[in-house]
């Protein structure tokens, strides 16, 4: 760990040769699935408006750890696309391709939104195309709501930030030490009293952002991949039995965020497992493997246990047998195949994110639509689901190109 803090946040010499994973574009097909899986099983109306899906859906819920793991996706892809050290001319170019990346998506989505909630100020929906909307109001009390029909939208204001804080680290080249103490520092305000929490949150997401850029440019590629099924597990079982939440709520620590989706000091349990769930995938840290994945699966092992002991039975029993699977499973090392059959899943999974919410409004608010039991739930999810993946396409396979086409003169 010492050694890890002590090196320089900078591309490797020489550059590792940049190359598309197949195996992470599954996965992030898989989490863009999870926020909308995530949306349509939430036990309160928001696709039949008279039909509310049994509660056991809602134990595999697991949106908000995907939002995560976007974040640590995002910091590794930069750190494997931007290979040179610093330079004017290679600033421009990465900011103009993260803006042809976020921009014409995020328009689309702003747009559907609004088209279907026309009540939205203007001031409102300019904000979300600049991606300046939050939950939170920012310093001298400015503040733009998220599109109340895409709150999905909050974190990519999240991500503009930190493509642009990016430009600062590659420019610096500052030892990895430096950068998560200042981080830390930013995060920990979220213990103090006062209005810290969107400063707090900005920099507990920032920690899985750079966990991701610092496995792309610390940890060289070795080959062989790890035990990815455990580790996907271990995040399924930890992130419902919430071991750092429960042991602050027991020191009477309260979560400053909770019912928001953002990055919470409470969560940051999450951060161990989804960085071992990227190095598993991607061949790298093998040493660094096994100490996350015995962390992991006995803090999970130790919630589990407090759970029984607080008397929570149901979902408790089929999370036991989920993390005696990854406890059984600890020494296999699959190969990564069965993600990489999902990356054309993955290669619009950004659409998916971005219109699957206002979508799933459209069809809650489709009053004509048969409702009130769960055929009709079914069907609706069935519409919302073709609908999300078919639009998604267009975005991502016809307009975006396009724009990239129009704007430069070489593909990504």
């Amino acid at each position: 760990m010492t050694a890890w803090l002590a090196r320089r946040l900078a591309p490797p010499a020489p550059p590792e040769k940049a190359a598309r994973d197949q195996a992470l574009e599954g996965l992030r097909g898989i989490c863009a699935c999870l926020v909308l899986y995530a949306h349509t099983t939430i036990p309160m109306l928001r696709l039949d408006p008279a039909f509310v899906p049994p509660r056991m859906f809602w134990w595999f819920n697991l949106g908000s750890v995907a939002v995560l793991f976007f974040f640590v996706l995002s910091g590794y892809v930069i750190g494997l696309t931007v290979r040179a050290p610093f330079s004017g001319p290679g600033a421009r170019a990465y900011a103009g391709r993260r803006l042809i990346r976020l921009v014409p998506v995020n328009t689309a989505a702003v747009l559907l939104s609004w088209f279907l909630l026309p009540q939205v100020a203007l001031g409102t929906v300019l904000g979300n195309l600049g991606f300046l909307e939050s939950f939170k109001a920012y310093p001298l009390g400015l503040h733009v709501d998220v599109m109340p029909d895409n709150l999905n939208l909050w974190s990519l204001n999240f991500e503009a930030l930190y493509y642009l804080a990016f430009l600062a680290v590659w420019w610096l080249a500052p030892r990895a030490g430096w950068v998560v103490l200042l981080v830390g520092i930013i995060a920990a305000t979220a213990l103090l009293p006062g209005e810290h929490v969107l400063a707090s949150s900005y920099a507990l997401g920032a920690l899985y952002w750079i966990a991701g850029l610092s496995v792309a440019w610390l940890a060289p590629r070795q080959g062989r991949t790890g035990n990815w099924p455990s580790a996907m597990l271990a995040i399924v079982v930890m992130w419902p039995v919430a071991p750092l939440r429960n042991l602050l709520l027991l020191l009477h620590v309260p979560d400053s965020v909770a019912p928001l989706p953002l990055p919470s000091l409470h969560r940051l349990d999450m951060l161990p497992a989804l960085v071992w769930l990227l190095l598993a995938v991607t061949g790298r840290g093998a040493a660094w493997q096994k100490r996350l994945a015995l962390l992991c699966l006995t803090l999970a092992s130790a919630a589990l246990i407090r759970g029984f002991h607080a008397g929570e039975t149901g979902a408790m029993v089929c999370y036991t047998a989920l993390l005696g699977l990854a406890w059984a499973l600890a020494l296999w090392e699959p190969a990564v195949s069965a993600l990489a059959r999902l990356a054309p899943l993955g290669a619009i999974s950004y659409g998916i994110y971005a219109v699957g919410f206002p979508i799933q409004w459209g069809v809650y608010k489709t009053g004509w639509l048969p409702m009130g039991d769960a055929w009709t739930y079914s069907m609706r999810a069935i519409l919302l689901v073709g609908t999300t993946l078919g639009l998604a396409w267009v975005l991502e396979k016809i307009v975006q190109p396009a724009v990239r086409r129009a704007f430069t003169r070489a593909p990504r």
